[in-house]
Parts: structure tokens; C-alpha cells; sequence
């Protein structure tokens, strides 16, 4: 019975480690452009006036959801910060939708991301935000309560199509 209970055992499929939970905030507005610390971003003027940043996130460990259905009950909570002198200059920037498999090959530290949302900001013109540091943020909430989180530190600039 020992030799039986040994070759079950030895057959059984190994039950990997669950991912790290992690989060790397980036840009882009179609694919993945990565940022450090210290890089410049653009603030841009949408077609409405308003101004805002994009913002893109990878994220392993947590529960991607449905990126082909908004309605999902397990779609998880993504939130984007722009914080100067302690003030968020982006109030709405808040997503709930599934994360998309990170289709990269050379990315293995990700499993899923969030391609080019805005970063919308509370602000009347690009030009207050010229040359200003400021801390660009990315909060990723899944339904089972689990939290990844990135920030850099940014250097604004208005975007050289804004009217």
C-alpha cells in the first residue's frame, strides 16, 4: 500500500508558488513605454480642453478580472494619482476593468496590464505644470483585497500639439 501511496504522491502535479504581488507604473497610449525616476512626461490636451497624463501598469499576484467585460464582478479597481505639494491633480482617474495578459514574450516578472488610461487633471492650463516635479501614482485593487502600488517621481511638460 506504501509503494501505491508513494507513486500517487510522486505523480501529483506540483502546485506552483502564487505570483509576487507587484506593480510597475509606465506610460504609452497603444503599447508599454516603461519610466524611471526622474524622466520627463507629457501633459496633454485632449480634444475637449481638458488636460491630462496617461498612465499604463503592469501587475503579477493579483486577479486580472475580464478585460472583455466592464460588468465583471471580479474586474479589479485601478486608480491613478498625480500629486503636487501634497494636492491630487487627477480626482477621476479611476478604472474598474479587467487587466490584459502582458502579450510581450521578454516580460516575465508581469502577468497583465493596463494599456493608456488618463490621468485626468484639475488644472486650467498646461503651462502650470511646466518644468513642476511631480509624483505620478498607480493603485491596483483586486476583488479579493489585495493591493499593488507604483510611483515615480516626474518632471511635467505641456505636450508640443497643445493649442
Amino acid at each position: 500500500m506504501s509503494l501505491l501511496l508513494s507513486l500517487l504522491i510522486a505523480c501529483a502535479p506540483e502546485e506552483s508558488a502564487p505570483a509576487p504581488l507587484d506593480a510597475r507604473l509606465g506610460a504609452g497610449e497603444w503599447e508599454w513605454e516603461g519610466l524611471e525616476d526622474g524622466d520627463e512626461i507629457p501633459v496633454i490636451q485632449g480634444p475637449q480642453g481638458g488636460f491630462h497624463i496617461l498612465g499604463s501598469v503592469r501587475v503579477s499576484g493579483v486577479e486580472p478580472g475580464n478585460p472583455d467585460d466592464l460588468g465583471e464582478s471580479d474586474n479589479p479597481t485601478t486608480t491613478f494619482f498625480v500629486w503636487v505639494n501634497g494636492e491630487n491633480l487627477a480626482p477621476v482617474a479611476r478604472y474598474v476593468q479587467g487587466l490584459d495578459p502582458v502579450i510581450d514574450t521578454s516580460v516575465t516578472d508581469f502577468s497583465h496590464e493596463m494599456i493608456g488610461r488618463f490621468a485626468i487633471l484639475d488644472i486650467d492650463a498646461d503651462d502650470e505644470l511646466d518644468g513642476v516635479e511631480l509624483t505620478f501614482e498607480v493603485v491596483v485593487e483586486d476583488v479579493h483585497g489585495d493591493l499593488v502600488s507604483d510611483s515615480l517621481s516626474l518632471v511635467a511638460y505641456p505636450h508640443p500639439y497643445n493649442l
